[in-house]
């Protein structure tokens, strides 16, 4: 029964209450009509005895003894609800009294049986000229009236059939208005589900399920700021590891860039000052190793904190890099599409966008044997949109993602924004769309 939707439950309750009330309705009238028939039969048959007493009384002193007999049926007229039978012995007939009545259209057998009263019979005996004559018999006869009770009662039950019809449907239609609502509050949240946090249900005007409404857009407006606080706190830990690296990155150029300076100085002192072969030796190892830590240094402050994000607008770094792979990579083609009045993005996201051309032509270059690449960036009213896409041969079914693609897009969704990588025979793409609008 919980099962089944709640219309669908209300109509049976009113069916169950509506059958209940039928039956009981039914029952009256049946106890009700048994009684009533049972008194007019009874009375019927009363009326009849004292017709036929009175009839006799006068034809006997008004016919001759053996015409009495015969003229009886002619002269008795049954009341209602009974039948006069007249039995002539000297004859050995049986005569019925003409009622006059039309005959009536029978009620069913099952309903008769229930409300027909028990028979009676009551046999009056003829006497003229002090010999019996005959006898008249008395029969109650309940057909007419179970007849016309069976109609009232058809009547009565099919109005009160009808009334319980109309009684549901209109409940039906006021419950499916009552409970139109609902299905704008499933609607709203079925689309919290799939993420818009905006939609609301509004006001509705009934007062039974306006608290239901508020309180669905309370949970979303509750969620909204949520994902507001999300969002912010996600950008300040990106902007807090960004700090991070480019306070590592000024620590490695101030501290270690002079000292290896000074270590080259004293290598070409003591080179200068050697007395002996080995020590030359010896010096231009220590300038050999100053000269290593001084190119992983530069590499380190490049992946830490390009230097020129943050110091340069975002279309001249992005060019700068692509030209610097083009003179490295001359066979290669690369192609730069920067949408023209671009904005200037904030730190963070410049620098996430530079991170993903950065990473995808290292992938584009170095592993996928690729022969061309090209990079769309632009923006629509609410992201920032970047595409990346070479010719090279793809990943394999079973290859995984690298660590550099897994951090881009680690780092793109605490910014709020999706990376979606795409890759077959004829190469690989990599789209990315970042939110213009921040909190902050």
């Amino acid at each position: 029964m919980n099962r089944l939707p709640l219309i669908t439950r209300i109509l049976l309750l009113i069916f169950a209450v509506q059958a209940l009330l039928f039956a009981a309705l039914a029952a009256a009238n049946l106890s009700s009509l048994r009684g009533e028939i049972a008194l007019e039969t009874r009375l019927g048959a009363q009326t009849a005895r004292s017709l036929v007493l009175a009839t006799i009384g006068t034809l006997q002193t008004a016919v001759a003894p053996e015409e009495l007999m015969a003229i009886l049926p002619e002269r008795l007229v049954p009341p209602r609800h009974t039948t006069i039978m007249i039995l002539d012995p000297r004859e050995g007939a049986i005569r019925e009294s003409d009622s006059g009545q039309k005959p009536v259209n029978a009620a069913p057998g099952w309903f008769a049986a229930l409300v027909a009263p028990e028979p009676q019979e009551t046999r009056v005996p003829v006497t003229a000229g002090g010999r019996l004559q005959g006898f008249v018999h008395i029969a109650t006869d309940p057909a007419a009236g179970i007849a016309s009770a069976w109609r009232n009662m058809r009547t009565t039950l099919g109005l009160a059939a009808i009334a319980a019809v109309a009684q549901a449907l209109l409940i039906l239609v006021a419950t499916r208005h009552a409970l139109r609502p609902v299905g704008s509050i499933k609607a709203r949240l079925e689309d919290l589900t799939h993420g818009d946090l905006t939609a609301r249900v509004g006001d509705l005007s009934q007062p039974d399920l306006a608290p239901l409404a508020e309180g669905v857009d309370r949970l979303a407006s509750a969620l909204e700021q949520a994902q507001a606080d999300r969002r912010q706190l996600q950008r300040r830990v990106v902007s807090r590891g960004d700090e991070e690296r480019k306070a590592i990155a000024r620590d490695l150029h101030d501290e270690m860039g002079p000292c290896l300076f000074g270590l080259r100085v004293e290598a070409d002192a003591l080179r200068k000052a050697a007395s002996g072969a080995a020590i030359v030796e010896h010096a231009d190892a220590i300038a050999s190793i100053a000269a290593e830590i001084s190119r992983v240094n530069r590499a380190l402050l490049d992946d830490l904190r390009p230097a020129a994000v943050g110091q340069l607008p975002l279309p001249a770094v992005l060019s700068d890099y692509v030209d610097d792979l083009g003179r490295r990579f001359p066979d290669i083609r690369i192609g730069l599409n920067i949408a023209a009045g671009l904005p200037e993005p904030d730190e963070a996201t410049a620098l996430t966008l530079f991170r993903i051309l950065q990473e995808g032509t290292t992938n584009a270059l170095r592993h996928a044997d690729a022969a061309s690449v090209t990079i769309r960036l632009w923006t629509d009213p609410a992201h920032w949109r970047m595409i990346l896409s070479d010719d090279g041969k793809g990943f394999g079914p079973d290859s995984r993602e690298g660590t550099g693609l897994t951090g881009m897009r680690e780092r793109i969704t605490l910014l709020g924004g999706r990376l979606r990588l795409s890759s077959g025979e004829d190469g690989t793409t990599i789209e990315a769309s970042l939110p213009r609008t921040q909190t902050g």
